[in-house]
């Protein structure tokens, strides 16, 4: 039988057993790999608990650094994935921007780089790796992989006013994990200053007029929340390591809409857009009747909907010219139908639904032919350009349908009568939390017009139909249908 050790030999042995067990401040977690302690407003960030949270404001605030301390925080857990996107390669890999910033941070520690993967790996075996979404296609290469981070540097650079070709929507896929993580998170989380093409997606989506107020007021509050999503604003003085006065002072040769946005993190000042977001008018429904309301909020008075003369207004779009243009890297065309309710006593328009879709010839056939049996209206305008001509033709049995001439050279020209009747406050849109299905098209039009600026190669289909609406109602030779019933 084997003598069985000394009861002190026990003790000496449990005692060398406890010596090589490290100490808590000896155990490497994710933000042991920050150079710097996170300041308040990028721990508070950090330390979020909501699945979907965005940063942006002013520039300068210390975004992009929270956004990786963010993503470093569970690289000590063995499987966790993060992704970090910027909207092209170039941006990704400027000097000072984050993938350039990681490297900095993680050059002497044992996170180890592969440069072809543009990915950094872990001794627990977590990564971290560094992406961009410029075209639509690009979003593919991540469609088999699944991240419990994603993370959005300078979101508003992204196209993502286009319905399913959203990258930021499209990448709600990849957030997943097993079950044995239990204790990771799953987090969406983007930083950004105003401004760009994706403004106006960005603003919609985390910004709430109450946060835009406080900005305008200098309020210190930290986290808005806006439909469950987190927003901390980001201020210039929320960074200690900058010299804010040297910064600001940096900040005022820009253009007054560039100052504002990047020294106060102003969400609601626009660019040189033709419509202004101060020209939107609103309006509720009870039952039949549609009640139009003032830039308060308040009823201004009420029509009933089958006393109006309903009419369409449809850009076919989708040709194959507009789909090599959009290879060429021009903004995808779409086609779309729109549905309108004109009160011919008051000269009101109600836009009372949108069908846009990016399809080709059969699936524009099916999208228009079963909006119009749906909506009935009495007359259907149809643009005399790409696809109008066929499907004018398919729409034959359908009485009131019109082949409408462009009203006018370029685009810009054509939105005359639309700019007006949208200051005269004669266009209603739908109170998206009011009026049933409206949410799902109502940000992307309201995307559209406020980001036009009229020039060429800007997305404008539903500143084409819209414009085809308002020079229809303008236009003496437009036709009184009579009352729907």
């Amino acid at each position: 039988m084997a003598k069985m050790p000394s009861l002190s030999s026990r003790i000496d042995s449990l005692h060398r057993r406890i010596e090589s067990i490290p100490e808590a401040s000896d155990v490497k977690t994710g933000l042991d790999y920050c150079p710097h302690k996170p300041w308040p407003k990028q721990q508070k960030f950090i330390d979020l608990p909501d699945k979907e949270a965005f940063f942006g404001g002013a520039a300068g605030g210390g975004k992009s650094d929270a956004l990786l301390m963010a993503a470093l925080q569970y690289v000590h857990v063995p499987g966790y994935s993060a992704l970090i996107l910027r909207r092209d390669y170039p941006r990704l890999n400027l000097p000072g921007a984050i993938m350039d910033r990681a490297r900095s941070w993680l050059y002497k520690s044992d996170a180890r780089w592969n440069g072809s993967e543009k990915r950094y790996k872990f001794p627990s075996g977590a990564t971290i790796q560094f992406g961009y979404i410029d075209n639509p296609n690009d979003k593919f290469r991540y469609a088999s992989s699944e991240f419990q981070f994603i993370g959005w540097d300078e979101l508003t650079e992204f196209r993502l006013a286009e319905d399913e070709q959203n990258p930021y929507q499209f990448m709600y896929s990849r957030l997943r994990k097993t079950k044995d993580m239990t204790d990771v998170p799953l987090r969406m989380r983007s930083a950004s200053n105003p401004g760009n093409i994706g403004h106006q997606y960005v603003r919609q989506r985390f910004i709430s007029s109450e946060a835009e107020q406080a900005i305008k007021n200098g309020s210190d509050q930290e986290v808005y929340r806006k439909d469950g999503i987190a927003f901390i604003p980001s201020r210039i003085r929320d960074n200690p390591a900058l010299d804010a006065a040297e910064y600001e002072q940096g900040l005022q040769h820009l253009p007054p809409v560039s100052r504002e946005r990047l020294l106060n993190g102003d969400w609601t000042i626009q660019e040189s857009s033709v419509i202004r977001s101060e020209w939107l008018r609103h309006y509720s429904m009870r039952g039949e009747m549609m009640v139009a309301l003032d830039a308060t909020g308040q009823s201004i008075g009420e029509v009933y909907s089958p006393n109006c003369q309903r009419f369409a207004t449809i850009d076919t779009a989708g040709t194959e010219e507009d789909k090599a243009k959009e290879k060429s890297g021009k903004p995808a065309s779409w086609s779309v139908c729109q549905i309108w309710d004109y009160w011919n006593n008051s000269g009101w328009l109600f836009l009372r639904h949108v069908w846009r879709k990016r399809v080709g010839w059969d699936g524009l056939k099916e999208g228009v032919l079963s909006t119009l049996k749906q909506w009935q209206p009495s007359v259907t305008l149809i643009e005399n350009a790409h696809w109008g001509v066929p499907l004018s033709k398919e729409c034959s049995s359908i009485p009131g349908v019109q082949m409408v001439s462009p009203a006018g050279k370029g685009k810009l020209a054509r939105s005359v009568a639309l700019q007006n009747q949208l200051e005269a406050s004669r266009i209603y849109l739908p109170k998206a939390s009011e009026v049933l299905g409206a949410s799902a098209w109502l940000p992307e039009l309201e995307s559209e017009w406020l980001a036009w600026t009229g020039e060429d190669g800007e997305t404008a289909d539903q500143i084409d139909t819209a414009s085809m609406a308002a020079n229809y109602v303008s236009s003496s030779s437009m036709v009184w249908a009579g009352p729907i019933y």
